[in-house]
């Protein structure tokens, strides 16, 4: 009698240890989902104020010759190959709620143009934001889009990099018009040093909201 109460009790134990690990699980899988979800509202918050911005380029040339950004503003950076289509951020790089919500614009970094100058955008890599999760699937001569005020700059890559966390060398100003996009790696746990992709401006066209 003993033993048989012993089993219903140890069976209860288990039961309740497998209850709890259960209650566990889908209180991660609703925190991942909360996260997911704050990150699709931010963006979608960017968004408007992006389109608030856009500015819509009368008929003319399909391409400019001479486009140069005085302002910092929102930007859109397309990577068709890796299925990036985000709302670039105005504000202090190091901000780490900023990053949150999206890639930041380096401060310190250029505006995009067709003369010299390199764009430095930075954006988390993990995989509870995933903004440049595949960064490193890009190769030469991929394509990026930024687009800011109603223009379209398209930019190929020319290399990929990884550094060491304190090189800042790669966001300096270069002596042609260049993009560098940086995110930590390796991807998916704590980065040790960072990834970096820098493109070339090949040409610029006008930029669409679809």
């Amino acid at each position: 009698m003993e033993a048989e109460k012993g089993k219903r009790s140890g069976k209860k134990v288990w039961q309740w240890v497998g209850f709890f690990f259960i209650i566990c699980g889908l209180v991660l899988l609703g925190y991942a989902a909360y996260e997911k979800l704050m990150v699709f509202y931010h963006q979608q918050q960017l968004k408007k104020a992006y389109k608030d911005t856009f500015y819509e380029i009368p008929e003319g040339p399909d391409t400019f010759d001479h486009v140069v950004i005085t302002e910092r503003q929102p930007m859109r950076l397309i990577i068709p190959k890796i299925n990036v289509d985000l709302i670039v951020q105005i504000g202090d790089v190091f901000d780490m709620n900023l990053l949150d919500k999206g890639p930041v614009h380096f401060q310190m970094s250029d505006l995009p143009s067709t003369e010299s100058g390199n764009v430095a955008i930075a954006a988390h890599r993990g995989s509870r934001w995933g903004f440049f999760t595949d960064l490193d699937q890009l190769k030469e001569g991929d394509e990026i889009y930024l687009d800011v005020e109603g223009y379209r700059f398209i930019y190929r890559t020319e290399w990929v990099r990884i550094v060491q966390p304190d090189d800042w060398s790669v966001i300096d100003s270069t002596d042609y018009p260049a993009l560098t996009l940086q995110t930590c790696h390796p991807k998916n746990v704590r980065g040790t040093h960072r990834l970096i992709v820098r493109a070339k401006l090949a040409s610029v066209t006008r930029a669409s909201l679809n």
